[in-house]
């Protein structure tokens, strides 16, 4: 059995945590008889201080930007709103104060292998450029999520150290400011698992939902409540045999820049020339008082028509953003689940925030989700025996 109290836990890649709950997994699914896979991979691990700046004995508190360097010393400062603005800084050998409109939203990690905005890369290419000592982003609440402020920069390749603060108040650019962002990385290892259940065909259904967690977050509901669901799947179909191999994969990275886990679980379908024929993630399920809520991606509109009317399911609008979005884009059908409020502004407000906890979960609500996942999307593929 798993326990979900013990999954429920802080979980970023690489750190202890993760590492405890890797085991946990792996014995759970090996000991429902699962063949297990394991495919290691190198990390980064973030280790984080109070951080601050001062000028003219105001001192006011800063937040490292996860995965930032380190930096302390005393230095000039400029503030900069635009994209054109920042176009008109030239060698700057300070610290950049971003806001406004360069504080709007975070920034994809540069060279994200999945998506990367070319307005993203001109903000950092930019950077370069300029050659910053560090840079401060004022952000209020992020859009997508409950943290306010919120990085704008989370990048484990990105040299620049970095923070971000809600306000800098009288901070002003007549007058130097003491710094000290208190951020280190360090090089860690960690794993993908991969539970495998082999059908007559090679050709694979995927059934994902991600394990790992932001820091400082215990990421109940995102995702400690998918990875239950992935279990509860394992138990159900353990007698049943399959015309497709069915591959449970707990992804070791979605919450993580670099994405390691899912990048590894890439290169292993390349390298063993397997096909994935049906990818149905789980993110965000199980919040007190929802319902489970189905988006689709590829599917012929008439099949997927039939499949919600016989079933009474409830059909949300679709997000790429998960797990899922990887293959959606490779035109592989895909079926996301989540939580019918998940994108609710009660739910966005808990998102990668320390009121992700184990009591918003209605266990309840996810057995029945494992279910309907067993019942509704995986008969057609069950072997025929007659």
């Amino acid at each position: 059995m798993l326990n979900f109290a013990e999954i429920c836990v802080e979980r970023p890649v690489g750190s202890e945590e993760n590492n405890k709950v890797l085991n946990l997994l792996r014995n759970a699914f090996a000991s429902l008889e699962y063949a297990i896979v394991e495919l290691p991979f190198e990390c980064t691990i973030w280790q984080t201080d109070k951080s601050f700046v001062e000028q003219n004995g105001n001192k006011i508190e800063i937040f490292p930007s996860p995965f930032s360097n380190e930096l302390k010393g005393k230095f000039p400062i400029k503030y900069v709103s635009s994209l054109s603005e920042l176009k008109c800084v030239n060698n700057f050998k300070g610290v950049l104060v971003f806001r406004d409109e360069l504080a709007k939203a975070s920034l994809m990690p540069r060279n994200f292998p999945f998506y990367f905005p070319d307005e993203d890369k001109m903000i950092y290419e930019l950077i370069e450029n300029i050659n910053p000592k560090g840079i401060v982003a004022i952000s209020g609440q992020d859009p997508t999520s409950g943290l306010n402020p919120f990085p704008v920069f989370e990048d484990a390749n990105f040299k620049t150290p970095s923070a971000y603060v809600l306000s800098l108040g009288n901070i002003a650019e007549s007058d130097e400011i003491a710094i000290e962002i208190n951020s280190k990385i360090s090089k860690g290892k960690s794993k993908q698992i991969i539970c495998k259940k082999k059908g007559l065909s090679k050709d694979i259904i995927l059934i994902a939902a991600h394990m790992d967690s932001k820091y400082f977050t215990n990421g109940a509901i995102d995702n400690a409540s998918g990875i239950f669901v992935l279990h509860e799947i394992a138990k159900l179909i353990k007698t049943e045999k399959f015309n497709h191999t069915i591959e449970i994969v707990p992804f070791n990275g979605e919450d993580s820049p670099e994405v390691s886990g899912q990048l590894a679980y890439l290169k292993y379908l390349e390298e063993n020339n397997l096909n994935v024929k049906l990818v149905i993630n789980i993110d965000g399920v199980g919040h007190i008082g929802s319902e489970n809520m189905f988006s689709f991606y590829n599917f012929d509109e008439k099949m997927k028509a039939e499949i919600i009317a016989s079933n009474k399911i409830l059909e949300g609008e679709q997000w790429y953003s998960g797990d899922h979005g990887i293959f959606a884009f490779q035109e592989i059908p895909c079926i996301a689940i989540t939580a019918s409020d998940m994108f609710s502004n009660l739910m966005t407000s808990i998102t990668h925030t320390k009121n992700d906890r184990a009591e918003l979960v209605d266990l309840k609500l996810l057995e029945k989700l494992s279910g309907t996942v067993v019942d509704v999307f995986l008969k057609e593929f069950k072997e025929d025996r007659d």
